[in-house]
């Protein structure tokens, strides 16, 4: 590496997954990438010097270490600033042998390049000003999501919808906070006027408690967007819990037979409705039995009842409501419940006035016969709280947005109760301040260096 310049600003690192597959590619990205890009890459078409390259084009070429072929690959060019990292970028793809791509990852690094951290790219764009902090671990959210609704909303913040939530929020408390420090400044010539001004400062800190509230209250349908919520299925047995499991999970994960106790232990599957990610647990049917086993069974559902967010309780239409239905409704009641009453498909004898005064509102299906399906999804998405959530307004997507959001709050708190109170105006300014400096912090503006690398260290090698 004697002779090479400033390539210590270059990184390089495979940004596929490190595996077989058709292809690979190896990402650099630095000032002198295009640099370390020429010392392994010799383009055949169709440009034969890299440097006639503009930004946004491509070259078919050879991958070459030491003057040896590695391999046959494509070169793509980005040119500063109009990059992912705001630098000037080349990608490098060859053959998906994981032997090859490595092979091609030491020639760069060979060439001038230095191994890429975790995260090291997102965090050059977040240097650069290509990205927020929230858009920065909005990236990390769309690698890891696991749901339409979600990479639709990650792929939102990553566009910058919390960072504008944010900077709107940011640019009130900035307005009234500068004008507390004009009247401070400058007393004399608003002394009349105290009452009046103090009144509409309450005033605009009131609205500014709103904003901070509501963006506060955005975690929680963010949260179940992001990591899904537990469920589980009850219900006595052969009412046709282990059917709609069938029915949501797409396969025949459950057991399904006339014969009652069948399910006697938890069967979970993770699966999608509409946008929310369920951890679905369909549960042994409620009832007395002297089936050492199947009451087993009924004791681990007796648990998961306490611990799960959402309890989607199935009644058997075609059948009156026995005691075990009774003792079900008894034990549910007051939670975060979606009563089912199913086989619409027969002649209804339930007691539906009985569900109803206790639960809520049932919703009538056939899990059988998959009727029902649509009205369910709208159900469970109403009942988790994300209905009305629109991820272009932007939302607290994790603890450390959260926390964030917190401390501001006590602070704009703070400061409406300053001014309500009468007291001195230069409290209320402070705690403005202090909020704004919270919120800045969100964003990254104010973010130390530990709470960057904190956001990086989610990333993987790459990207």
């Amino acid at each position: 590496m004697d002779g090479i310049s400033g390539a210590i600003d270059c990184i390089a690192a495979i940004s596929t997954p490190v595996a077989q597959g058709g292809v690979s590619m190896i990402r650099i990205s630095g000032e002198d990438a295009l640099t370390v890009a020429e010392r392994v890459f010799v383009p055949k078409y169709p440009v034969t010097d890299i440097k006639q390259m503009g930004g946004y084009t491509a070259a078919y070429g050879e991958i070459v270490r030491g003057g040896q072929k590695l391999d046959d690959g494509i070169l793509t060019v980005y040119l500063q600033p109009h990059s992912y990292t705001g630098e000037n970028v080349a990608e490098i793809t060859c053959h998906g042998g994981i032997l090859v791509t490595r092979r091609v990852l030491n020639a760069c690094i060979e060439a001038g390049a230095r191994p890429a951290q975790a995260g090291e790219f997102t965090k050059r764009a977040l240097l650069n000003g290509k990205l927020s902090l929230t858009g920065a671990e909005a990236v990390i959210d769309i690698i890891n999501a696991e749901s339409d609704g979600f990479i639709a909303a990650a792929k939102a913040q990553r566009d910058g919808a919390l960072h504008r939530r944010t900077e709107r929020l940011c640019e009130k408390i900035k307005a009234t906070a500068e004008e507390i420090t004009a009247w401070i400044d400058y007393p004399d010539e608003a002394e009349d006027e105290t009452e009046i001004v103090t009144a509409d400062w309450a005033a605009a800190a009131k609205e500014i408690c709103a904003d901070v509230d509501g963006l506060l209250d955005s975690f929680e349908s963010g949260k179940v967007l992001r990591d899904g919520i537990t469920a589980a299925i009850v219900g006595k047995p052969n009412a046709g819990k282990s059917t709609l499991m069938n029915l949501l999970s797409g396969t025949d994960t459950s057991i399904v037979t006339d014969i009652e106790g069948t399910t006697r232990d938890i069967v979970e599957e993770t699966v999608n409705v509409g946008d929310i990610r369920l951890r679905l647990a369909d549960c042994a049917g409620l009832r007395e039995t002297g089936n050492e086993v199947e009451k087993i069974g009924v004791e681990k559902m007796m648990a998961r009842l306490e611990t799960a967010r959402l309890i989607i309780a199935v009644f058997d239409g075609s059948r009156p409501l026995s005691e075990e239905d009774k003792r079900l409704i008894g034990l549910i009641a007051g939670k975060t419940v979606l009563p089912i009453i199913n086989k619409s498909d027969l002649e209804e004898k339930l007691d539906i006035a009985y569900v109803t005064a206790r639960l809520g509102e049932p919703l009538t299906m056939s899990a059988k016969h998959g009727e029902g399906l649509q009205q369910l999804e709208s159900a469970i998405t109403e009942l988790c709280g994300i209905k009305h959530l629109d991820p272009a307004e932007g939302f607290i997507a994790n603890d450390r947005q959260r926390d964030c959001v917190l401390r501001a709050k006590n602070h704009t708190d703070a400061a409406y109760n300053a001014l309500s109170a009468g007291m001195t105006v230069d409290a209320a300014g402070a705690e403005l301040e202090a909020a704004l400096s919270c919120l800045y912090e969100l964003d990254g503006r104010e973010a130390g260096e530990e709470i960057i690398d904190g956001v990086f260290k989610r990333f993987c090698v790459g990207k």
